[in-house]
């Protein structure tokens, strides 16, 4: 993990930083937009109406985005709603995050725990998770549809990707394991860049580096996630039968644990074929 520094006594950027080995900050973000639309930094200077140098020191983290810069580099690099919003959120403080011991504390309440009950009951999984994809806490049917997971800190990332770990996790239950991976990685993406220097976020981060293909995806897209529509279900096996079903997800607030979102998960019988 990275030591958290001062952005103002940032020292001089490694060349590796510009494959994204480490959580992005304003600057490399901006660049890896840039390149990505393939202008050079002359061009996309010329578009921004600054100079070719203060768009590389903006680059480098040694100068500076203003607003005006900000709002120029989002509609020139023509930004999606999601960019928009991570581009926004590194050019603000970052958030600090609580440790999952002390967001479990503020979550887990006896109605809370007797809502997750009566959800098992009716064979709806659910869940309050945070942002950085930690299980805060769950219903026996959600755990079940992630067996093992407590081998990961139970942490739905690390359980999916399994760096360091050649055991089959989420490959074998998911059934287009590939566009799950890449939901994963964006909305990790957004996350981390709203909490950029939480330590535990760092650390997450360094850890899914042990994973091939995190580190692919995470270096090769620039795509960023918030949420998840309902109408974009999660086909999945089931880990015991291995009856293919999809999975709908409706996301809810958790007033008092605004760190943790309740999810709920509708199964369904599948109506799409499954991939190969």
């Amino acid at each position: 993990m990275n030591p958290t520094t001062n952005p103002a006594r940032r020292p001089r950027r490694r060349h590796q930083d510009r494959t994204g080995h480490e959580i992005p900050d304003l600057g490399r973000w901006a660049r890896r937009i840039r390149e990505s639309r393939k202008l050079s930094r002359q061009r996309a200077a010329e578009h921004l109406h600054i100079s070719k140098d203060l768009l590389k020191k903006i680059e480098s983290g040694d100068a500076p985005c203003s607003p005006t810069v900000l709002n120029n580099l989002v509609a020139t690099y023509d930004l999606d709603p999601a960019q928009q919003r991570y581009t926004r959120d590194l050019a603000r403080p970052p958030v600090p995050l609580p440790p999952l011991k002390e967001l479990r504390a503020r979550t887990i309440t006896i109605d809370r725990r007797a809502k997750l009950a009566r959800l098992d009951d009716r064979d709806i999984a659910a869940a309050y998770i945070d942002p950085l994809w930690n299980l805060v806490l769950t219903n026996q049917r959600f755990r079940a549809a992630l067996p093992g997971i407590e081998e990961f800190g139970d942490n739905l990332c690390l359980w999916f990707f399994h760096p360091g770990s050649t055991t089959l996790t989420a490959e074998r239950l998911v059934v287009d394991h590939h566009s799950a991976a890449a939901y994963l990685v964006a909305s990790l993406r957004g996350a981390l860049g709203r909490h950029r220097e939480t330590p535990h976020a760092r650390t997450l981060f360094q850890d899914l580096r042990g994973s091939d293909l995190f580190s692919q995806m995470w270096d090769t897209s620039t795509a960023v996630a918030y949420g998840r529509r309902p109408e974009d279900p999660i086909h999945l096996r089931d880990p015991t039968t291995g009856e293919s079903y999809c999975a709908r997800i409706q996301f809810g607030d958790a007033p008092g644990s605004p760190d943790a979102r309740f999810w709920l998960c509708y199964r369904q019988p599948d109506s799409e074929p499954e991939s190969t």
